[in-house]
Parts: C-alpha cells; structure tokens; sequence
C-alpha cells in the first residue's frame, strides 16, 4: 500500500489544534513524513462589498494570519524538542488560502497528493467550535485520503493497542490489512471490533469467518475479534476503547448500516468530537 509521505495538517490556531500538531509532528517523526499545515481564512466583505477595501482587509488578515502561523510552528517544535520528543525534525510548509474551510482543505488534500490529513477536534462549546466541528466532518465525508481525528485532551501515545470498527462490509478483510500495514511502525495489537445491535446469529457466524480468514492468510498479524451488543454503535465502541486502553480506533469511511448513522449528527458527535480516542477514518 502507499506510504505516508504527505500530511495535511488544518489548523485554526486553536488550543486544540496546538495539541493535535503536537500529535501530528509526532507522526510525521514515526512515518518520516512532510507536514503540509494549512489555514483557511474568509475572504472579508466591507459595507457596500467595495472591491478594493474588501481587498485589502483580507490581505491585512492573510499576513497576520501567517505571522500567526510561524509562531503556532515555533511553539510546538520548541516544545517537542525541549522534551526530546522527536528523533528528526519533521519538514513543516504553511499555507494560508482564501475560501470555505471544508472545499479549501479536500482541494488541497487532493492539489498536495496528501496520504493523510491530521485534525484537532473538540466538543462543542461555542459558536466557533460548532463551526470547526461542522469542517470537520465535512472534510471526513469528502476527503481524498484517510483522516486522522485527534480529540482535544488527546496526548500523544505510541500506539501499542489499536481498533478497527467493522460493519461486516465484504471488503473488510482487505481495510483490516491495509490498516495493519499502516501501523506496522508501530506494531501494535489489533483488535477487531463489531457491534451487533440486533443481536443477530448470522453476523455472529460472519465474522466468525472474519476470523478464520485472517488466522489462514496473516498470522503475522496480532489481531483478535469481539462482538459487541448494544443499541449504540458509538457508546459501545467507547466502552470498548476504554475498557481495552485503545489508543487508536479506526472505521472505514463510508460504510453502509450502522457506519451511516454514525454520520448523522448526533452520532457523529458522539464519535468524532467527544470521544477521547483519536479516530481513524480510511479512505479508498
């Protein structure tokens, strides 16, 4: 599979998002990786929309923007590399674009051939972070590439026991691999995770299939399988994460089913911006 060469690391410049690039250079260590980091700024609209003064209201926050986006870089490598947290330097580019966050990030991700993009996110609180919860899963929904969610309380961690959240899809077996291809810098334990909110035999017996299938083709791989009850996908999951100290969850996106609904709003909050495991979204 392909190699993570590119991250495309949004930023908003938030407390949040200094944790998550935080995480994020930790990565691009561990994959030996260029961090593309982006901002997205509005365009400004002045009374009467004049050309000219809307012009240059937004090439005054365009500046700003990346004299604020040097010092976001400063900080989080001073403070990497002060606890001797980075074996190599990451190489970081900053870009400041123009436009709607959401369509501005998936271009780019799409423009840059990134492998990956990298986003803080946090519950929602205020009107800005409902804003930035909205990009968020915007951007799960069209990226090009796998999205890599890091909750806001979220430290980085060598991921030692990872998750994948299956919906039986009959192309699972082939997402399980490519994620364990994914962590092989890692080598973590893998446990592969269903829920059956119906209770229902004939998912039992899938994936127990699921099992077998991988116990004949990749024994090298460390992976073991659990079937989950309840009526929520997502506070199942969350149970699961905690009870098993998991230290990434990951779901192939988009998946039919449950995975759907995980994407209705209430389950995508429950998922992508409470959760206080990072999630991996993959991507075709």
């Amino acid at each position: 599979m392909k190699t993570i060469k590119t991250i495309l690391f949004p930023t908003d410049f938030s407390d949040t998002a200094q944790n998550a690039f935080r995480y994020c250079l930790k990565l691009a260590d561990v994959y030996e990786a260029d961090i593309q980091l982006l901002h997205v700024i509005y365009p400004e609209y002045e009374a009467l929309d004049l050309p000219v003064m809307a012009a240059q209201a937004t090439k005054e926050k365009a500046e700003a923007a990346r004299s604020v986006s040097k010092e976001f870089v400063e900080l989080a490598l001073t403070q990497l590399q002060t606890a001797d947290q980075l074996r190599n330097l990451p190489v970081v580019h900053s870009e400041i674009e123009i436009g709607t966050p959401s369509n501005i990030i998936v271009d780019v991700a799409k423009r840059e051939s990134a492998d990956l993009i990298v986003m803080g996110t946090k519950g929602e609180h205020n009107a800005l972070e409902r804003l930035w919860g909205s990009v968020t899963t915007a951007v799960i929904e069209k990226a090009p590439c796998h999205v890599w969610v890091v909750p806001e309380h979220a430290a980085y961690a060598e991921i030692d026991v990872a998750a994948f959240a299956t919906d039986l899809n009959e192309a699972d077996p082939y997402h399980i691999w490519e994620y364990g291809k994914l962590l092989e810098p890692f080598h973590p334990v893998l446990h592969c995770v269903h829920v059956d909110e119906d209770r229902s035999v004939e998912h039992t017996i899938d994936f127990a299939n699921l099992g077998n299938f991988f116990e004949h083709r990749a024994p090298a791989l460390q992976i073991n399988f659990h079937t989950l009850s309840g009526e929520s996908v997502s506070n199942a999951l969350e149970a699961f994460a905690e009870q098993r100290e998991i230290d990434l969850l990951a779901m192939y996106a988009p998946q039919h089913n449950w995975f759907s609904r995980l994407f209705q709003r209430s389950e995508t909050q429950a998922m992508a911006f409470k959760t206080k495991v990072p999630l991996l979204l993959l991507k075709h």
